[in-house]
């Protein structure tokens, strides 16, 4: 088995270390090619950030990269895999490898972890808000001064020979999807439906500490710091619940920025951590009263919304098509209209005033995530797409 992938952080790095943890106890044999940032890459291609540059020849190395494949091809001589399984390839180590794997006869599956198949920004937002204009094959969009601008234009012309060549959706044996509505998405742009199968996303239950007491009043937003993630309404929150506790929890972009905001607002009540490990927090989830996911953009599977349910907290998050194939308003979490922080904190106020109802909804999500979400069941049906995927490759040949 051969993990495909960046290096990952965030809810796709917890993803493939869940993943990777389980399959070792099962018994696999589990190694990671990838890209390497910095110095020492070895036999692994270097990681190549196309969007910090201008240069032309930056566009053709973000739509096939030679030296990826090539590394790919040397690994292998030496060290033969059954399946690979691919996480985030787009525009670094790029569909280049493909051909690789297919010439060796190697079953390749894809998880789907944002939506870059199918917007060249990933997350169906641009900055006045949510935005489908690029789905389903409209990629031109992403040009647009209030998407990417120019450095739209060369996701938009990727994404458009990508798609035109169909490298992703002609090699992939399986593409697997963490929502039906991610899947609808997929088949609708044209992949084939018998390649776009749902499987939830593998997610353990964090540990939270015994000497951590939860605080009925305390709102935890925990993830990355950037503009699409709505850390800012955070802010406005607090301002408008001033008896309540914020705590944001995460490093970004806009970390100086809310932490300059905080100060100039007076917001006694808002508690920036800066990035924590995951030991911290677990501690935070335990003294929540509540996770607020404010996010702007279209989420797929927030790995911290799952982890708050598995912790039996109350999540307030966007209503938007693929979140509430979990949270069902009022029943096992609360929905608000996205990007509203009058919407927003009028939620949270009754969630607040009502803690025997929260308990209610994080008792039934938790039940709701840990059927649903099991490691070791994904993990098996994971193993017969290996297998089905492995299959494939010998009747193509």
């Amino acid at each position: 088995f051969y993990d495909t992938s960046l290096p990952a952080s965030g809810g796709v790095g917890s993803y493939i270390e869940t993943l990777i943890r389980e399959q070792r106890r099962r018994g696999h044999e589990v190694n990671r090619f990838g890209c390497v940032v910095g110095e020492g890459a070895g036999s692994m291609p270097r990681y190549f950030d196309f969007t910090a540059t201008r240069n032309p020849a930056a566009l053709l190395r973000m739509i096939h990269n030679t030296r990826a494949a090539n590394a790919l091809e040397a690994m292998l001589r030496r060290r033969p895999v059954d399946v690979v399984h691919l996480h985030n390839i787009y525009h670094h180590l790029t569909p280049s490898i493909l051909p690789v794997l297919s010439r060796r006869r190697i079953g390749i599956v894809m998880t789907v972890h944002d939506y870059r198949l199918l917007c060249p920004a990933k997350n169906f937002y641009r900055a006045d808000g949510l935005c489908t204009r690029c789905w389903p094959n409209r990629f031109r969009h992403a040009a647009s001064g209030r998407c990417k601008g120019l450095g739209g234009a060369a996701l938009a012309a990727e994404s458009f020979v990508q798609r035109l060549l169909r490298r992703y959706f002609g090699r992939v044996d399986f593409f697997l999807c963490p929502t039906r509505y991610m899947r609808r998405l997929l088949v609708d742009a044209g992949a084939p439906a018998s390649k776009a199968i749902v499987v939830p996303t593998p997610a353990p239950s964090p540990a939270l500490p015994a000497d951590e007491k939860q605080a009925s009043r305390e709102l935890l937003y925990a993830g990355r710091l950037s503009a699409e993630k709505g850390a800012d309404l955070m802010l406005d929150l607090a301002e408008k619940l001033p008896d309540a506790q914020v705590t944001i929890a995460g490093g970004g972009a806009m970390e100086d920025d809310l932490r300059r905001h905080v100060e100039r607002r007076n917001l006694e009540n808002v508690t920036l951590t800066g990035h924590v490990d995951r030991n911290e927090t677990a501690r935070l989830f335990a003294r929540a009263g509540a996770v607020v996911l404010p996010t702007r953009c279209m989420e797929n599977c927030p790995v911290t919304m799952l982890e708050a349910m598995m912790a039996s907290r109350c999540v307030i998050v966007p209503d938007q098509p693929p979140l509430r194939e979990w949270v069902r308003d009022g029943q096992t979490g609360r929905t608000f209209q996205t990007g509203s922080a009058e919407s927003l904190a009028k939620v949270v106020r009754e969630v607040l005033d009502d803690p025997a109802g929260r308990d209610s909804m994080a008792d039934a999500a938790r039940k709701l995530v840990e059927q649903r979400h099991r490691v070791a069941d994904i993990v098996e049906r994971i193993d017969a797409l290996y297998r089905q995927a492995g299959r494939k490759c010998e009747l193509r040949w």
